[in-house]
């Protein structure tokens, strides 16, 4: 019987097993990373899954490092004697002391608005949503020592409509991940061939990483529709598009907002003019088209809304962010 281990630490981690329990595989051994080693590394979207993995009887393994570059580390798991690894929700390479021992190899999943080469790199959901892209291809593929540099088993495109934020954007990955396992994993254990090199006739293209900084707005540079692109390409459970008001050393953190109105403008309100607040507690705010309505937003843990006249500014503060 073969030995599948998955390596993973986030939410769509424990989605993608348990669909692929409810598909009639079995998991033997879960691969996370503690809350300190979530928390240090940053992960967007992490999740304890150990809770997750009593529940389905499923053995789990704390690494020492997140790069499983640790002498212990190695023992442990070469011990576990895996057959097949599947990596969702791991953001570093498999080091290639694991890669060799896996009867069957370790494969994971890569997305990207075009197909591979292209695309290869960090956070491809966000650029997808943020450059305002209309369709995503998630690959499975085998892993190799490179970066998403794997031979492909299999793709699976998905829509990306104007209602989309990165939130559904990671429901709908999951449903594209496990459909491929679905197809394919039986192929895989069973030891047939269902890979196929990434063309070499291509140059390949690297996304670089997001950090909590891309999130700041230029008010200068957004209409609406950039301005509902940068909101809605790094809500929760990202860190946020934020700001700060002209003489205020918080973040205002903006997590919704859509084009509100390109006829019913402002026009002596400047880009980040707050021109209106509503009873329900959204108000506009004044791009260089039009307005934006935002409906969630924090400044710390408040949702308090800006006065009417206020400005976001663009560039930060003297001060340090109160948030």
């Amino acid at each position: 019987m073969s030995r599948v281990a998955f390596a993973g630490s986030k939410t769509t981690t424990a989605e993608c097993i348990e669909r692929f329990i409810r598909d009639g595989f079995s998991a033997d051994l879960l691969v996370t990373l503690t809350p300190d080693l979530g928390a240090r590394h940053d992960v967007a979207g992490y999740a304890d899954l150990r809770p997750f993995a009593a529940q389905h009887g499923i053995a789990v393994y704390h690494p020492r490092t997140y790069a499983l570059d640790d002498d212990a580390d190695r023992a442990a798991l070469l011990e576990q004697r895996i057959d097949g690894l599947l990596v969702i929700g791991w953001q570093r390479l498999i080091p290639e002391w694991w890669l060799e021992s896996l009867t069957f190899g370790a494969f994971g999943m890569h997305g990207s608005h075009e197909p591979l080469p292209r695309g290869r790199g960090r956070s491809p959901l966000n650029w997808a949503l943020a450059w305002g892209k209309t369709s995503f291809q998630t690959h499975l593929f085998r892993y190799d020592s490179g970066v998403d540099s794997g031979a492909i088993v299999g793709a699976q495109r998905f829509d990306i409509t104007v209602w989309d934020d990165c939130e559904t954007l990671h429901f709908k990955n999951t449903l594209a991940m496990n459909r491929l396992l679905r197809e394919y994993l039986p192929e895989i254990l069973a030891g047939n061939d269902v890979y196929k090199p990434q063309p070499t006739d291509i140059e390949p293209t690297y996304l670089p990483k997001r950090t909590p900084e891309h999130g700041r707005i230029r008010w200068s540079d957004v209409d609406m529709l950039a301005l509902y692109n940068h909101i809605r390409c790094q809500t929760r459970p990202f860190p946020g598009a934020f700001s700060q008001l002209d003489g205020s050393p918080d973040r205002f953190f903006f997590w919704r907002g859509a084009p509100f109105d390109s006829h019913l403008t402002y026009p002596d309100a400047r880009p980040g003019t707050v021109v209106e607040v509503f009873h329900d507690g959204s108000f506009l705010v004044a791009v260089w088209d039009g307005t934006v309505r935002v409906d969630d937003y924090t400044v710390g843990k408040r949702r308090t809304a800006p006065p009417v006249g206020s400005r976001f500014v663009d560039e930060p503060l003297d001060s340090p962010p109160g948030a």
